[in-house]
Protein backbone atom coordinates (compact mmCIF):
# COMPACT_ATOMS: atom_id res chain seq x y z
CA UNK A 1 0.00 0.00 0.00
CA UNK A 2 1.07 3.25 -0.90
CA UNK A 3 1.14 5.87 1.94
CA UNK A 4 0.97 9.52 2.03
CA UNK A 5 4.36 11.12 2.05
CA UNK A 6 3.48 12.94 4.31
CA UNK A 7 3.79 10.28 6.99
CA UNK A 8 6.97 8.51 7.92
CA UNK A 9 6.55 5.09 10.01
CA UNK A 10 9.17 3.90 12.15
CA UNK A 11 9.23 0.23 12.48
CA UNK A 12 11.46 -2.00 14.94
CA UNK A 13 13.52 -5.17 13.68
CA UNK A 14 10.40 -7.59 14.97
CA UNK A 15 8.52 -5.66 12.72
CA UNK A 16 10.86 -5.85 9.71
CA UNK A 17 11.17 -9.47 10.06
CA UNK A 18 7.48 -9.91 9.59
CA UNK A 19 7.51 -7.63 6.96
CA UNK A 20 10.54 -9.79 5.09
CA UNK A 21 7.83 -12.71 5.92
CA UNK A 22 4.55 -11.57 4.08
CA UNK A 23 6.91 -10.79 1.20
CA UNK A 24 8.18 -14.46 0.63
CA UNK A 25 4.70 -15.53 1.11
CA UNK A 26 3.00 -13.67 -1.54
CA UNK A 27 5.97 -14.17 -3.84
CA UNK A 28 4.81 -17.86 -3.80
CA UNK A 29 1.73 -16.62 -6.32
CA UNK A 30 -0.43 -13.76 -7.25
CA UNK A 31 0.17 -10.85 -9.47
CA UNK A 32 3.56 -8.16 -9.24
CA UNK A 33 0.60 -5.46 -8.66
CA UNK A 34 -0.31 -7.67 -5.31
CA UNK A 35 2.73 -8.02 -4.22
CA UNK A 36 3.95 -4.74 -4.63
CA UNK A 37 1.32 -3.32 -2.60
CA UNK A 38 1.19 -5.33 0.02
CA UNK A 39 4.45 -5.52 0.39
CA UNK A 40 4.51 -1.30 0.91
CA UNK A 41 1.47 -1.49 3.41
CA UNK A 42 3.38 -4.16 5.34
CA UNK A 43 6.22 -1.56 5.33
CA UNK A 44 3.91 1.17 6.13
CA UNK A 45 1.76 0.06 8.53
CA UNK A 46 2.96 -0.68 12.25
CA UNK A 47 0.98 -2.90 14.47
CA UNK A 48 0.57 -1.81 17.61
CA UNK A 49 -0.16 -3.31 21.00
CA UNK A 50 -3.87 -2.20 20.84
CA UNK A 51 -6.35 -1.59 18.47
CA UNK A 52 -6.96 1.98 20.42
CA UNK A 53 -3.53 2.84 20.64
CA UNK A 54 -1.80 5.66 20.44
CA UNK A 55 -0.04 6.88 16.95
CA UNK A 56 3.29 8.29 17.79
CA UNK A 57 4.32 8.57 13.97
CA UNK A 58 6.57 11.62 13.38
CA UNK A 59 5.04 13.52 10.35
CA UNK A 60 7.86 15.09 8.76
CA UNK A 61 6.75 16.48 5.42
CA UNK A 62 3.72 18.10 3.61
CA UNK A 63 2.60 16.34 0.56
CA UNK A 64 -0.67 15.14 -0.91
CA UNK A 65 -0.74 11.78 -1.83
CA UNK A 66 -0.99 10.63 -5.69
CA UNK A 67 -4.88 9.99 -6.29
CA UNK A 68 -4.12 6.88 -7.95
CA UNK A 69 -2.63 5.46 -5.10
CA UNK A 70 -5.34 5.99 -2.84
CA UNK A 71 -7.23 3.94 -4.96
CA UNK A 72 -4.92 1.24 -5.06
CA UNK A 73 -4.15 1.41 -0.98
CA UNK A 74 -7.85 1.40 -0.38
CA UNK A 75 -8.04 -2.01 -2.27
CA UNK A 76 -5.70 -3.43 -0.94
CA UNK A 77 -6.41 -2.83 2.75
CA UNK A 78 -9.90 -4.34 1.91
CA UNK A 79 -8.43 -7.49 0.96
CA UNK A 80 -5.86 -7.58 3.79
CA UNK A 81 -8.69 -7.55 6.37
CA UNK A 82 -9.96 -10.75 4.69
CA UNK A 83 -6.64 -12.43 5.16
CA UNK A 84 -7.24 -15.34 6.99
CA UNK A 85 -3.58 -14.78 8.56
CA UNK A 86 -4.74 -11.55 9.26
CA UNK A 87 -7.49 -12.53 11.16
CA UNK A 88 -6.18 -15.75 13.17
CA UNK A 89 -3.36 -12.22 14.22
CA UNK A 90 -4.19 -10.97 17.57
CA UNK A 91 -3.23 -7.15 16.66
CA UNK A 92 -5.08 -5.24 14.23
CA UNK A 93 -2.68 -2.79 11.88
CA UNK A 94 -3.20 0.54 12.21
CA UNK A 95 -5.50 1.76 9.00
CA UNK A 96 -3.34 4.53 6.88
CA UNK A 97 -6.55 5.88 4.90
CA UNK A 98 -9.62 7.32 6.38
CA UNK A 99 -11.74 5.88 3.31
CA UNK A 100 -10.88 2.36 5.06
CA UNK A 101 -12.39 3.64 8.24
CA UNK A 102 -15.99 3.08 9.16
CA UNK A 103 -18.34 5.53 9.96
CA UNK A 104 -18.96 6.63 13.23
CA UNK A 105 -22.08 4.98 15.31
CA UNK A 106 -23.86 7.13 17.52
CA UNK A 107 -21.92 7.71 21.12
CA UNK A 108 -18.95 6.22 19.80
CA UNK A 109 -15.80 8.42 19.14
CA UNK A 110 -15.66 10.81 16.04
CA UNK A 111 -12.55 11.75 13.85
CA UNK A 112 -11.81 15.32 14.76
CA UNK A 113 -10.60 15.60 10.75
CA UNK A 114 -13.22 13.64 8.62
CA UNK A 115 -15.83 12.53 10.89
CA UNK A 116 -15.23 8.30 10.68
CA UNK A 117 -15.11 6.17 13.38
CA UNK A 118 -12.49 7.77 16.23
CA UNK A 119 -10.41 4.41 16.50
CA UNK A 120 -7.22 5.87 17.67
CA UNK A 121 -6.01 8.75 19.73
CA UNK A 122 -3.39 11.10 18.82
CA UNK A 123 -0.57 11.29 21.42
CA UNK A 124 -0.27 14.48 20.56
CA UNK A 125 -3.11 16.69 21.29
CA UNK A 126 -5.44 13.55 22.67
CA UNK A 127 -7.69 13.90 20.46
CA UNK A 128 -9.77 11.09 18.09
CA UNK A 129 -8.76 10.17 15.07
CA UNK A 130 -9.68 7.54 12.19
CA UNK A 131 -6.06 6.57 10.56
CA UNK A 132 -2.71 7.99 9.48
CA UNK A 133 -3.82 10.11 7.13
CA UNK A 134 -5.88 12.06 9.56
CA UNK A 135 -3.47 12.24 12.30
CA UNK A 136 -1.24 13.84 9.75
CA UNK A 137 -3.53 16.45 9.03
CA UNK A 138 -4.79 17.12 12.58
CA UNK A 139 -1.11 17.81 13.77
CA UNK A 140 -0.71 19.82 10.65
CA UNK A 141 -4.11 21.92 11.57
CA UNK A 142 -2.86 21.98 15.78
CA UNK A 143 0.31 23.40 14.68
CA UNK A 144 -1.26 26.10 12.34
CA UNK A 145 -3.32 26.77 15.31
CA UNK A 146 -0.22 26.93 17.85
CA UNK A 147 1.26 29.32 15.63
CA UNK A 148 -2.10 31.44 15.71
CA UNK A 149 -2.24 31.24 19.58
CA UNK A 150 1.05 32.08 20.23
CA UNK A 151 1.00 34.85 17.83
CA UNK A 152 -2.29 36.49 19.61
CA UNK A 153 -0.63 35.74 23.16
CA UNK A 154 2.52 37.87 21.89
CA UNK A 155 -0.04 40.68 21.34
CA UNK A 156 -1.06 40.54 24.53
CA UNK A 157 1.89 41.05 26.68
CA UNK A 158 -0.19 41.66 30.09
CA UNK A 159 -2.04 38.80 30.00
CA UNK A 160 -0.08 35.48 31.74
CA UNK A 161 1.70 32.99 29.81
CA UNK A 162 -0.42 29.83 29.30
CA UNK A 163 1.81 27.44 30.36
CA UNK A 164 1.96 29.18 33.57
CA UNK A 165 -1.24 28.99 34.04
CA UNK A 166 -1.95 25.20 33.04
CA UNK A 167 1.02 24.38 35.44
CA UNK A 168 0.20 26.57 38.57
CA UNK A 169 -2.91 25.42 40.86
CA UNK A 170 -6.16 26.69 40.20
CA UNK A 171 -7.71 28.56 43.18
CA UNK A 172 -11.00 30.49 42.63
CA UNK A 173 -10.92 34.02 44.11
CA UNK A 174 -13.00 36.84 43.54
CA UNK A 175 -12.09 38.95 40.97
CA UNK A 176 -11.20 42.59 41.51
CA UNK A 177 -13.76 44.04 39.87
CA UNK A 178 -16.48 41.40 41.67
CA UNK A 179 -15.34 43.06 45.01
CA UNK A 180 -14.85 46.43 44.35
CA UNK A 181 -19.27 46.30 43.98
CA UNK A 182 -21.48 47.50 47.23
CA UNK A 183 -23.44 44.84 48.65
CA UNK A 184 -26.02 46.64 47.53
CA UNK A 185 -25.39 46.19 43.87
CA UNK A 186 -25.00 42.48 44.29
CA UNK A 187 -28.41 42.39 45.92
CA UNK A 188 -29.95 44.73 42.88
CA UNK A 189 -28.26 42.42 40.42
CA UNK A 190 -29.30 39.07 41.70
CA UNK A 191 -32.60 40.57 41.92
CA UNK A 192 -33.04 41.95 38.15
CA UNK A 193 -31.73 38.76 37.13
CA UNK A 194 -33.93 36.53 39.57
CA UNK A 195 -30.97 34.60 41.40
CA UNK A 196 -31.83 33.31 44.43
CA UNK A 197 -29.14 31.72 46.61
CA UNK A 198 -29.02 29.90 50.15
CA UNK A 199 -25.88 28.95 52.10
CA UNK A 200 -23.29 30.32 53.81
CA UNK A 201 -20.62 32.01 52.83
CA UNK A 202 -21.14 32.41 49.17
CA UNK A 203 -19.06 33.56 46.32
CA UNK A 204 -20.63 36.51 44.74
CA UNK A 205 -21.97 36.44 41.02
CA UNK A 206 -19.78 37.13 37.94
CA UNK A 207 -20.25 39.43 35.05
CA UNK A 208 -17.72 38.03 32.61
CA UNK A 209 -16.13 35.09 31.88
CA UNK A 210 -12.85 36.37 31.94
CA UNK A 211 -13.45 37.32 36.15
CA UNK A 212 -13.03 33.26 36.32
CA UNK A 213 -9.42 33.19 35.42
CA UNK A 214 -9.37 30.05 33.00
CA UNK A 215 -6.56 29.43 30.86
CA UNK A 216 -6.86 32.03 27.66
CA UNK A 217 -7.38 28.06 25.96
CA UNK A 218 -10.72 27.57 27.79
CA UNK A 219 -11.58 31.23 27.08
CA UNK A 220 -11.14 30.64 23.19
CA UNK A 221 -13.49 27.10 23.41
CA UNK A 222 -16.14 29.35 25.26
CA UNK A 223 -15.75 31.97 22.33
CA UNK A 224 -15.78 29.71 19.52
CA UNK A 225 -18.90 27.54 20.99
CA UNK A 226 -21.14 30.70 21.35
CA UNK A 227 -21.04 31.92 25.09
CA UNK A 228 -20.15 35.02 24.86
CA UNK A 229 -21.28 36.65 28.61
CA UNK A 230 -22.81 34.38 31.13
CA UNK A 231 -26.77 33.57 31.97
CA UNK A 232 -28.19 34.24 35.26
CA UNK A 233 -27.26 30.54 36.44
CA UNK A 234 -23.68 30.33 35.17
CA UNK A 235 -23.17 33.77 37.11
CA UNK A 236 -23.63 32.35 40.35
CA UNK A 237 -23.70 28.31 40.20
CA UNK A 238 -19.89 28.95 38.26
CA UNK A 239 -18.22 31.02 40.74
CA UNK A 240 -19.28 28.55 43.60
CA UNK A 241 -18.54 25.03 41.75
CA UNK A 242 -15.13 26.54 41.46
CA UNK A 243 -14.73 27.47 45.16
CA UNK A 244 -15.25 23.59 45.56
CA UNK A 245 -18.76 23.64 47.39
CA UNK A 246 -21.41 20.99 46.83
CA UNK A 247 -24.48 22.40 44.52
CA UNK A 248 -27.87 22.00 44.42
CA UNK A 249 -29.14 24.18 41.48
CA UNK A 250 -32.23 24.77 39.39
CA UNK A 251 -33.08 26.41 36.32
CA UNK A 252 -35.16 26.32 33.65
CA UNK A 253 -34.26 23.93 30.33
CA UNK A 254 -32.24 25.97 28.36
CA UNK A 255 -30.73 28.41 30.83
CA UNK A 256 -27.01 27.06 30.14
CA UNK A 257 -26.98 24.54 33.36
CA UNK A 258 -24.40 22.05 31.47
CA UNK A 259 -21.89 25.03 30.70
CA UNK A 260 -22.45 25.87 34.62
CA UNK A 261 -21.25 22.68 35.95
CA UNK A 262 -19.08 21.45 32.95
CA UNK A 263 -16.63 24.82 33.58
CA UNK A 264 -16.21 23.64 37.42
CA UNK A 265 -15.51 20.24 36.26
CA UNK A 266 -12.41 21.31 33.37
CA UNK A 267 -10.91 22.86 36.29
CA UNK A 268 -11.37 20.55 38.85
CA UNK A 269 -9.77 18.00 36.93
CA UNK A 270 -7.21 19.81 34.74
CA UNK A 271 -5.12 19.15 37.12
CA UNK A 272 -5.82 16.25 38.64
CA UNK A 273 -3.15 12.64 37.75
CA UNK A 274 -5.82 10.23 38.75
CA UNK A 275 -8.02 8.94 36.13
CA UNK A 276 -10.82 9.00 35.82
CA UNK A 277 -11.03 11.90 38.03
CA UNK A 278 -15.04 13.25 37.27
CA UNK A 279 -18.41 11.42 37.27
CA UNK A 280 -21.08 13.42 34.90
CA UNK A 281 -24.42 11.06 35.46
CA UNK A 282 -27.75 11.92 33.51
CA UNK A 283 -30.98 10.11 33.05
CA UNK A 284 -31.01 9.41 29.49
CA UNK A 285 -28.52 8.53 26.61
CA UNK A 286 -29.59 11.31 24.31
CA UNK A 287 -28.58 13.83 27.32
CA UNK A 288 -25.55 12.15 27.96
CA UNK A 289 -24.25 12.24 24.33
CA UNK A 290 -25.52 16.10 24.41
CA UNK A 291 -23.47 16.51 27.70
CA UNK A 292 -20.61 15.06 26.37
CA UNK A 293 -20.17 16.76 23.10
CA UNK A 294 -20.36 19.60 24.83
CA UNK A 295 -17.76 18.84 27.17
CA UNK A 296 -15.04 17.71 24.51
CA UNK A 297 -15.74 21.20 22.69
CA UNK A 298 -15.50 22.96 25.77
CA UNK A 299 -12.02 20.64 26.93
CA UNK A 300 -10.63 21.27 23.19
CA UNK A 301 -6.68 21.68 23.34
CA UNK A 302 -6.17 21.72 27.05
CA UNK A 303 -3.95 18.97 27.85
CA UNK A 304 -4.69 14.81 28.91
CA UNK A 305 -8.35 15.54 28.78
CA UNK A 306 -10.29 12.84 27.64
CA UNK A 307 -13.45 11.63 27.81
CA UNK A 308 -16.16 8.46 28.13
CA UNK A 309 -19.49 7.92 27.20
CA UNK A 310 -20.97 4.97 29.01
CA UNK A 311 -24.82 4.28 27.85
CA UNK A 312 -27.53 1.60 27.19
CA UNK A 313 -27.88 1.07 23.62
CA UNK A 314 -24.42 0.66 22.54
CA UNK A 315 -21.96 -1.71 22.31
CA UNK A 316 -20.26 -2.54 25.35
CA UNK A 317 -16.72 -3.46 24.90
CA UNK A 318 -15.48 -0.01 22.50
CA UNK A 319 -16.34 1.42 25.61
CA UNK A 320 -14.67 -0.81 27.90
CA UNK A 321 -11.62 -0.22 25.56
CA UNK A 322 -12.18 3.37 25.66
CA UNK A 323 -12.30 3.47 29.68
CA UNK A 324 -8.58 2.03 29.52
CA UNK A 325 -7.56 5.35 27.78
CA UNK A 326 -6.64 7.29 30.63
CA UNK A 327 -9.81 8.97 30.49
CA UNK A 328 -10.13 11.97 32.89
CA UNK A 329 -14.32 12.25 32.57
CA UNK A 330 -17.15 9.67 32.67
CA UNK A 331 -20.25 11.30 31.40
CA UNK A 332 -22.64 7.69 32.09
CA UNK A 333 -26.64 6.91 32.55
CA UNK A 334 -26.83 5.16 36.03
CA UNK A 335 -28.03 1.55 34.22
CA UNK A 336 -24.96 0.92 32.44
CA UNK A 337 -22.84 2.31 34.81
CA UNK A 338 -23.66 -0.08 37.62
CA UNK A 339 -23.41 -2.91 34.74
CA UNK A 340 -19.59 -1.60 34.34
CA UNK A 341 -19.18 -1.66 38.05
CA UNK A 342 -20.54 -5.20 38.78
CA UNK A 343 -17.64 -6.55 35.98
CA UNK A 344 -15.10 -4.25 37.98
CA UNK A 345 -14.09 -2.93 34.71
CA UNK A 346 -13.58 0.74 36.44
CA UNK A 347 -12.29 2.12 39.97
CA UNK A 348 -14.30 5.24 41.54
CA UNK A 349 -11.94 6.15 44.24
CA UNK A 350 -9.97 8.95 42.16
CA UNK A 351 -13.25 10.70 41.14
CA UNK A 352 -13.02 14.24 42.99
CA UNK A 353 -16.23 16.01 41.52
CA UNK A 354 -19.69 14.14 40.90
CA UNK A 355 -22.82 16.00 38.74
CA UNK A 356 -26.12 14.73 38.53
CA UNK A 357 -27.96 16.60 36.09
CA UNK A 358 -31.93 16.19 35.77
CA UNK A 359 -32.00 15.05 38.98
CA UNK A 360 -35.95 15.04 39.46
CA UNK A 361 -36.03 13.18 35.71
CA UNK A 362 -33.81 10.39 37.88
CA UNK A 363 -36.00 10.22 40.36
CA UNK A 364 -39.05 10.14 38.53
CA UNK A 365 -37.36 7.32 36.24
CA UNK A 366 -36.23 5.23 39.34
CA UNK A 367 -32.66 5.72 39.06
CA UNK A 368 -32.25 7.27 42.94
CA UNK A 369 -31.20 3.93 44.03
CA UNK A 370 -29.00 3.21 41.46
CA UNK A 371 -27.37 6.77 42.12
CA UNK A 372 -27.14 6.06 46.20
CA UNK A 373 -25.17 2.59 44.70
CA UNK A 374 -22.80 4.40 42.76
CA UNK A 375 -21.86 7.08 44.64
CA UNK A 376 -21.06 4.52 47.70
CA UNK A 377 -18.08 3.61 45.20
CA UNK A 378 -16.56 7.15 45.78
CA UNK A 379 -14.88 8.30 48.25
CA UNK A 380 -15.96 10.99 50.15
CA UNK A 381 -14.31 13.97 49.80
CA UNK A 382 -15.61 14.56 46.67
CA UNK A 383 -17.85 17.59 45.78
CA UNK A 384 -21.45 16.95 44.57
CA UNK A 385 -23.09 18.87 42.12
CA UNK A 386 -27.08 18.01 41.68
CA UNK A 387 -28.70 20.02 38.87
CA UNK A 388 -32.57 20.12 38.22
CA UNK A 389 -35.19 22.09 36.13
CA UNK A 390 -37.64 21.99 39.31
CA UNK A 391 -36.25 20.82 42.92
CA UNK A 392 -39.37 18.60 44.06
CA UNK A 393 -39.31 17.45 47.84
CA UNK A 394 -37.43 14.20 46.87
CA UNK A 395 -34.87 16.40 45.94
CA UNK A 396 -34.21 18.06 49.01
CA UNK A 397 -33.86 14.79 50.83
CA UNK A 398 -31.47 13.67 48.45
CA UNK A 399 -29.56 16.72 49.06
CA UNK A 400 -29.65 16.45 52.87
CA UNK A 401 -28.44 13.30 52.45
CA UNK A 402 -25.76 13.30 50.48
CA UNK A 403 -24.10 16.25 50.12
CA UNK A 404 -22.34 18.89 52.96
CA UNK A 405 -22.94 22.56 53.88
CA UNK A 406 -24.09 23.31 50.01
CA UNK A 407 -25.59 26.00 48.56
CA UNK A 408 -28.98 26.33 46.78
CA UNK A 409 -29.29 28.36 43.57
CA UNK A 410 -32.76 28.97 41.96
CA UNK A 411 -33.10 31.01 38.72
CA UNK A 412 -36.57 32.38 38.74
CA UNK A 413 -40.39 31.00 40.36
CA UNK A 414 -38.78 28.07 42.68
CA UNK A 415 -41.10 25.29 41.14
CA UNK A 416 -43.23 27.18 39.03
CA UNK A 417 -43.24 26.99 34.88
CA UNK A 418 -41.19 28.40 32.62
CA UNK A 419 -42.37 32.04 32.06
CA UNK A 420 -41.17 31.72 28.71
CA UNK A 421 -43.82 29.59 27.61
CA UNK A 422 -47.15 30.10 26.82
CA UNK A 423 -49.55 27.05 28.64
CA UNK A 424 -52.95 26.60 27.37
CA UNK A 425 -55.03 23.89 29.28
CA UNK A 426 -57.74 22.21 26.99
CA UNK A 427 -59.83 19.68 29.32
CA UNK A 428 -61.23 17.15 27.44
CA UNK A 429 -63.01 13.91 28.06
CA UNK A 430 -61.08 10.40 27.72
CA UNK A 431 -63.04 9.46 24.62
CA UNK A 432 -62.90 13.21 22.59
CA UNK A 433 -58.76 13.33 23.32
CA UNK A 434 -58.01 11.97 19.77
CA UNK A 435 -60.65 13.88 17.41
CA UNK A 436 -59.64 16.93 19.46
CA UNK A 437 -55.71 16.52 18.65
CA UNK A 438 -56.50 15.55 14.95
CA UNK A 439 -58.44 18.80 14.79
CA UNK A 440 -55.29 20.50 16.05
CA UNK A 441 -53.23 19.14 13.70
CA UNK A 442 -55.81 20.21 10.58
CA UNK A 443 -56.23 23.69 11.23
CA UNK A 444 -53.03 25.49 10.33
CA UNK A 445 -53.75 28.58 12.33
CA UNK A 446 -52.78 25.86 15.21
CA UNK A 447 -50.64 23.39 13.59
CA UNK A 448 -46.86 24.71 13.90
CA UNK A 449 -44.62 22.20 13.04
CA UNK A 450 -42.42 20.36 14.54
CA UNK A 451 -45.41 19.10 17.30
CA UNK A 452 -44.74 16.97 20.15
CA UNK A 453 -47.34 14.48 21.53
CA UNK A 454 -46.71 12.81 25.01
CA UNK A 455 -48.57 9.65 25.95
CA UNK A 456 -48.57 6.91 28.78
CA UNK A 457 -47.15 3.85 26.90
CA UNK A 458 -44.55 2.54 24.22
CA UNK A 459 -47.62 0.45 22.51
CA UNK A 460 -49.83 3.98 22.99
CA UNK A 461 -46.75 6.03 21.11
CA UNK A 462 -46.41 3.59 18.03
CA UNK A 463 -50.90 3.36 17.61
CA UNK A 464 -50.83 7.20 17.53
CA UNK A 465 -48.30 7.63 15.59
CA UNK A 466 -49.57 5.55 12.64
CA UNK A 467 -53.18 7.35 13.25
CA UNK A 468 -52.10 10.58 13.17
CA UNK A 469 -50.40 9.73 9.60
CA UNK A 470 -52.83 7.70 8.52
CA UNK A 471 -56.18 10.25 9.03
CA UNK A 472 -53.70 13.66 8.85
CA UNK A 473 -51.71 12.42 6.38
CA UNK A 474 -48.70 14.53 8.27
CA UNK A 475 -45.28 12.96 8.67
CA UNK A 476 -45.25 11.47 12.04
CA UNK A 477 -43.11 9.03 13.69
CA UNK A 478 -42.81 7.37 16.98
CA UNK A 479 -40.16 7.58 20.02
CA UNK A 480 -39.54 5.49 22.76
CA UNK A 481 -37.34 3.21 24.81
CA UNK A 482 -38.33 0.34 22.59
CA UNK A 483 -36.33 1.78 19.81
CA UNK A 484 -32.39 1.02 19.31
CA UNK A 485 -30.43 4.05 19.89
CA UNK A 486 -29.59 4.43 15.51
CA UNK A 487 -33.37 4.77 15.42
CA UNK A 488 -33.21 7.33 18.23
CA UNK A 489 -30.53 9.54 16.92
CA UNK A 490 -31.91 9.58 13.70
CA UNK A 491 -35.08 10.92 14.65
CA UNK A 492 -34.05 13.38 16.67
CA UNK A 493 -32.19 14.71 13.74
Amino acid sequence: MFLPRSVKVKRTADEDRSCTAKKNKLSSGGSLLEETTEFQDCKSVRTETSSRCNLKEVVQERTEPVAGDLNVANTTLGEDNQNPDEDRSSEEPVKSFSKSQRWAEPGEPVCVVCGRYGEYICDKTDEDVCSLECKAKHLLQSQEKEKKLKSDQLTKAESPSETHVLNTPYFYKDHSFILGLRDEQIENLKLQLGIAVQGQRVPRPIVEFEHCGFPETLNHNLKNSGYEVPTPIQMQMIPVGLSGRDIVASADTGSGKTAAFLLPVIMKVLEETETPSALILAPTRELAIQIERQAKELMAGLPNMRTVLLVGGLPLPPQLHRLKQSVKVIIATPGRLIEILKQSSVQLRGIKIVVVDEVDTMLKMGFQQQVLDILEDISHDHQTILVSATIPVGIEHLANQLLHSFVRITIGEKNLPCSNVRQIILWVEEPSKKKKLFEILNDKKLFKPPVLVFVDCKLGADLLSDAVHKITGLQCTAMHSEKSQVERTDILQ
